[in-house]
């Protein structure tokens, strides 16, 4: 059934209205989901959240359509073959929607992911969106239909592209909503996952658990790999396409996922290889560790919307560096330096350097430290 227009305006209110309630990001990539499916016919979705630092995927819901086998397989192999490039790029050209027929020239079996995942299963057509402000990504959401049902239509199109905007905004917002918890003084130790090349947990800390638990609900199996959270997969997956031969010039540059806990804590995940033993084949190193106050102070300013040469700005004034000394080192003048940190202000909401600095890398970071 085609929606009227007044179905899908009233569609779009409600989305829109949800994407600036508060929600936290898996909340909001379902609601907003759930929205969609009464003005635009689909039978599954995905939705996903990104550490806009590095590009990779920090959250994947998806429906009863797409379970556990197909997400896993998503995360490993398909997003890091081609999805990963395919996004940047829509992000880079500032192409919030596109249709899967379109971008396969009508032969949707281009697509790695119709092959390998959503094809097996009966579905075909998909409406694909990523949510970005400048050149960060914070999520998308792509529609799918059964196989059989006609393609999305141009007025399903425009009312997805409305959407985005909004959602990129909620899920920014997300990030301000809940900061970052404080650290005890014995939680700064990074914890270890070992898994085989069946992803199977093989080694692992206690620690590493209770930190992956505050990520997600998983099952008794989950040292068979079953439910892991999305950052494990995504930091497997990178180490892989890292350390393929055709790639061997990144593989001192595997990217890390910064994510955030339901409790509030920022945790960072790096992935290493080990060598192969007599008795002992290569295995995937997990390693989890709380995020740093630079790689928060930075996802922080981003979430605010500082621009790129305000950020410089707020680097150097974290530094102790003086007006006279940023304005050398970054050659422009000082007046130019007091409006670029009279606007940082503002976006933060604070006034003066002290405050600004204490809002992006300290607070609800070391409470400790402040006093």
């Amino acid at each position: 059934m085609v929606a009227s227009t007044t179905l899908r305006d009233q569609g779009f209110s409600e989305a829109k209205r949800l994407c600036y309630t508060g929600l936290d990001t898996p909340t909001l990539l379902h609601e907003v989901a759930g929205r969609l499916r009464r003005v635009v016919p689909f039978e599954a979705y995905c939705a996903w959240s990104n550490d806009p630092l590095s590009g990779l995927m920090t959250h994947l819901g998806h429906d009863g359509v797409l379970g556990e086998k197909e997400g896993r397989t998503y995360l490993e192999h398909v997003y890091f073959e081609e999805d990963f490039d395919a996004q940047r790029s829509m992000v880079q050209r500032r192409l919030p929607v596109a249709l899967l027929s379109e971008a396969t020239g009508g032969k949707l079996e281009r697509a790695l992911r119709c092959r390998e995942i959503t094809g097996p299963i009966g579905l075909g057509y998909e409406l694909l969106s990523v949510c970005s402000m400048g050149k960060e990504q914070w999520g998308g959401i792509t529609l799918i239909r059964e196989r059989g049902r006609p393609d999305f239509e141009p007025r399903e199109v425009a009312l997805l592209r409305r959407i985005v905007p909004h959602l990129s905004s909620g899920l920014k917002a997300a990030v301000l909503a809940k900061e970052a918890s404080a650290e005890p003084a014995g939680e700064n130790i990074p914890r270890v996952l070992v898994l085989d090349d069946r992803g199977r947990v093989v080694q692992h800390t206690e620690s590493a658990e209770r930190w992956l638990r505050d990520l997600a609900d998983f099952a008794e199996g989950w040292q068979e790999g079953e439910g892991l959270p999305a950052p494990v997969w995504m930091v497997v997956g990178a180490l892989r396409k890292a350390l393929k031969p055709e790639t061997d010039t990144d593989a001192n540059g595997v990217p890390s996922v910064r994510v955030q806990t339901r409790s509030g804590r920022w945790l960072t995940f790096h992935g290493a290889r080990t060598e192969p033993r007599p008795d002992c084949g290569a295995e995937t190193m997990v390693i989890i560790e709380p995020s740093r106050p630079q790689e928060l102070a930075w996802l922080r300013a981003s979430a605010y919307g500082l621009s790129e040469r305000e950020r410089s700005v707020v680097d150097l004034v974290a530094q102790g560096a003086s007006t006279r000394e940023i304005s050398q080192t970054l050659y422009i003048a000082e007046y130019t330096v007091q409006d670029h940190l009279s606007h940082a202000f503002d976006k933060v909401g604070v006034r003066g350097r002290r405050s600004l600095i204490r809002r992006l890398f300290f607070d609800n970071l070391y409470p400790e430290l402040l006093g």
